[in-house]
């Protein structure tokens, strides 16, 4: 029977000593264990929480974003543009248990009834934006949400039910990485993607009340049904990260970095063999996600069990040369998976889950220094790590 060397448990909430983590700048937020979003100190880890079941999900690690909309929680205030539509401020809880929260409540004319951000945030062409913002519904469940033309291209809109949490695809091609995730108190958080198609300074997102499924808002308003809003945010990415907020100006939330070195890594790694099995929750299968990564340092000597887009991979370098790529399978995500990676000289071994061990018969081992969690130290797993579990000896 073989037993783990080291094992390290994030969903039980505390750091083990001999991990260090850094992240300068106390602008981050996790989901607490009683569901509500809070800000976190500087170089603290976050142990995060679902907000509906309250499961701690593991160590969060995330890249550095910044959140490009001031004024994220005051939609009163004259950064947001409002339409035959009003703002009562802090008329409900938020997500962070606060009672600043906002009401968008309809005028009573015929007419769009618009919320949005007018010209004053820029876009790059060609890059990717993710805007999120929370939404509850009130007497109105119904919005229409569309990314402004200049900036991404006519016909890019949706309409969203918010109670059901439902979404509805208008004519636009511009539109991906839909994502809705519900917090408690009927709160939901909504997130879009979109690339830029002209680097400009325009109107961004424009949320619109409707009465109906497909309605355009001219309707006729009562003067006192909308929704509730909160925590708008956008960022520069093809997915959503945690929530960063701003006042009255643009705020960047910096990376988590968690490595294990010196005698803390040395006392209990073994230079020729053996494996590691990691269980993780990537929050995007966007490009090259590290879940965990040993090396000395460069990029010539690593060992890492990753996420290459859809492909999860023990990958393999000695001496700057690549020994061993394998993909284990698929994966999605938002998914908790495990992956599992064996090595030795010309015998290295991944596999999913519980799925089929895939084998590499040509490989040196290279010999590594330490250990990052969740990042390569470019590259970050933007998701959860619940477990780390280490072999000293070699299985498959």
């Amino acid at each position: 029977m073989i037993t783990h060397a080291v094992n390290f448990n994030f969903v039980v909430a505390t750091l083990d000593p001999r991990i260090t983590f850094t992240r300068s700048d106390a602008t981050a937020t996790r989901v607490n264990a009683s569901g509500y979003i809070e800000s976190v100190a500087a170089d603290t880890a976050r142990f995060d929480f679902n907000p509906v079941t309250l499961a701690n999900r593991g160590l969060l690690i995330e890249e550095q974003r910044t959140n490009l909309l001031t004024r994220s929680e005051e939609f009163d205030n004259a950064a947001w543009a409002k339409v035959n539509t009003t703002i009562s401020a802090n008329a409900m809880t938020a997500p962070d248990g606060t009672l600043t929260a906002d009401k968008l409540v309809e005028t009573a004319v015929t007419g769009t009834k618009q919320f949005y951000r007018p010209g004053n945030v820029s876009v790059t062409n060609g890059i990717e934006y993710t805007v999120s913002i929370f939404l509850k519904a009130a007497e109105r469940n119904l919005v229409l949400i569309q990314l402004a033309s200049q900036a991404f291209g006519p016909g890019n809109l949706l309409n969203l039910n918010i109670a059901t949490q439902t979404v509805y695809m208008g004519n636009g091609t511009n539109i991906r990485n839909i994502n809705i995730i519900p917090y408690p108190n009927g709160w939901l958080r909504f997130s879009v993607t979109s690339t830029a198609i002209a680097t400009v300074s325009s109107a961004l997102t424009d949320i619109r009340l409707s009465a109906t499924l497909g309605d355009n808002g001219g309707y006729t308003g009562d003067g006192t049904s909308g929704i509730y809003l909160w925590g708008a945010q956008l960022e520069v990415g093809a997915f959503p990260t945690s929530y960063i907020p701003t006042t009255t100006a643009a705020v960047t939330r910096n990376a988590d970095v968690a490595t294990i070195t010196g005698t803390n890594f040395s006392d209990w790694w073994q230079a020729s063999k053996g494996g590691v099995l990691v269980r993780a929750r990537p929050g995007t299968v966007s490009g090259t996600r590290p879940w965990l990564q040993f090396d000395d340092g460069t990029a010539n000597e690593i060992i890492a069990l990753r996420g290459n887009t859809t492909n999860p991979e023990l990958y393999i370098v000695d001496g700057g040369t690549p020994q061993a790529q394998i993909d284990a399978g698929t994966i999605a995500a938002n998914t908790d998976y495990s992956l599992t990676g064996w090595w030795q000289t010309n015998d290295c071994k991944a596999r999913l889950d519980s799925g089929a061990v895939v084998t590499d018969t040509t490989a040196t081992i290279p010999t590594v220094t330490q250990a990052r969690l969740g990042s390569d130290g470019t590259n970050y797993l933007n998701g959860h790590l619940a477990s780390i579990s280490y072999y000293d000896t070699f299985s498959g």
